[in-house]
């Protein structure tokens, strides 16, 4: 059982289908596994959808004690919230499980030289979710202005500005974009696609906030259920059957 089952635990997160989203039957496997282990931990949880940058800021800030699902943080990955401070100062991860693509998306239409190498795009217009980590060397490219970022709320908003001929490329995990696409209105279906070679594969975590005084036995007691879902099979077989739902009445 969790050592604070008197205490409420407050997550915070985004609406990021087909990941987990407050409007899908049973709001995506992600949150469905969320709530699954931390029941089978003994916590009372609640989950709040904000914009990824608010939730970041209210996890690092100790105003919720887990952000999710984050990907891997960097050592050298600066605070958009706390000054001087870099976000692993503020946040600790929980160990791995399973994630999502990342890369560039374009419009179908688009002829990009990218072959896999930044110095191919250098100066293009590129669009990104504001809070969000996205790879490692992107975002050291990001953050000495190799490219000409324009930030968006979500990535609904990012989308908007790629069809709107905004910005040349966004970041994005593609099960994302082809989620949104193919739930708006039926002249932008088939109108993206994934340039390649994609960035990379990227995990997902549990960020526990450091302001909170168990973020240690948390991240602890994360770890060691979230094995046990992932050798049992557990966490595979609520990501099959996610969608296995009826909309509420």
């Amino acid at each position: 059982m969790g050592s604070s089952s008197q205490t409420q635990l407050r997550l915070v997160t985004l609406d990021w289908p087909p990941y987990i989203d407050r409007n899908m039957c049973g709001k995506g496997w992600v949150f469905q596994f969320t709530a699954a282990l931390f029941h089978e931990l003994g916590y009372s949880i609640s989950v709040e959808f904000f914009p990824w940058a608010r939730s970041v800021r209210m996890a690092e800030l100790g105003q919720a004690e887990i952000l999710f699902p984050e990907y891997f943080i960097e050592v050298t990955a600066p605070s958009d919230v706390i000054a001087n401070s870099f976000r692993i100062n503020n946040l600790a991860l929980s160990a791995p499980y399973a994630g999502g693509l990342v890369g560039l998306i374009t419009r179908a239409d688009f002829s990009t030289p990218y072959d896999g190498t930044f110095k191919t795009i250098q100066g293009a217009k590129i669009g990104v979710v504001r809070g969000y980590q996205n790879t490692p060397e992107f975002d050291k490219h990001l953050d000495l202005g190799f490219f000409k970022a324009i930030e968006a709320r979500d990535d609904a908003q990012n989308l908007k500005m790629l069809l709107a001929g905004r910005v040349d490329y966004i970041v994005a995990d593609p099960n994302v974009a082809n989620y949104l696409l193919g739930h708006s209105k039926s002249e932008y279906k088939n109108t993206i696609k994934l340039v390649n070679p994609p960035f990379q594969e990227n995990d997902f975590y549990f960020a526990i906030s450091k302001k909170s005084s168990q973020w240690q036995t948390l991240q602890t007691e994360i770890n060691s259920k979230l094995a046990e879902f992932i050798d049992s099979g557990t966490l595979a077989s609520i990501q099959q059957n996610a969608g296995n739902c009826s909309s509420a009445k």
